[in-house]
């Protein structure tokens, strides 16, 4: 099976876009990050049989870090294999983040999470008429899981234009009670 993706299976196999997604490239209708992460998944699909069933929607790179929005039906079958995301991270030489394509604003935070659990989401309207996202996380090695947190607030906001903020339930009871 082939994956479907933002550009033609044959073109993300070769690494040489046809006349047809280069005019889609030049357009902007997809973007450089679609173009190399449909190369990874088509390259990939080969030795990681999850890889050839998916459907990539969107991705969007960020500091060297990518989102890759997928089908949100394929996200069990996606996390069901732990070295997928290593192989995809190996391939495009940065952090992957898998989310489903769509979605409320807090599934999206959810999916970016994983497998950190999302403890709370709140909007903050700062006096400026800045709009933030603030996010609860465990403290527990959330952030060996999660990674870099600046790369992280940078790939939300070019996926979704949501300016993150993030804390630990520790630091949120550290200010609590001092």
């Amino acid at each position: 099976m082939q994956p479907k993706l933002p550009i033609c299976f044959f073109d993300a196999k070769t690494g040489i876009l046809c006349g047809n997604c280069e005019a889609r490239l030049a357009k902007g209708e997809i973007s450089q990050a679609e173009v190399d992460a449909s190369k990874a998944v088509a390259q990939l699909s080969d030795k990681v049989v999850e890889l050839g069933k998916v459907t990539l929607k969107r991705a969007y790179e960020a500091k060297g870090g990518y989102v890759l929005e997928f089908d949100p039906s394929d996200l069990a079958a996606l996390r069901s294999n732990p070295m997928l995301v290593e192989e995809l991270e190996n391939h495009l030489k940065g952090r992957v983040w898998v989310v489903g394509a769509g979605g409320s604003e807090r599934k999206f935070l959810e999916d970016i999470f994983f497998p950190a659990k999302v403890l709370t989401v709140n909007t903050v309207y700062l006096p400026d008429g800045e709009k933030k996202t603030k996010v609860i996380v465990p403290a527990r090695r959330s952030e060996r899981r999660i990674g870099d947190f600046d790369k992280l607030r940078e790939a939300v906001m070019r996926a979704r234009g949501i300016d993150l903020l993030v804390e630990t339930e520790r630091e949120v009871a550290a200010s609590l009670y001092s």
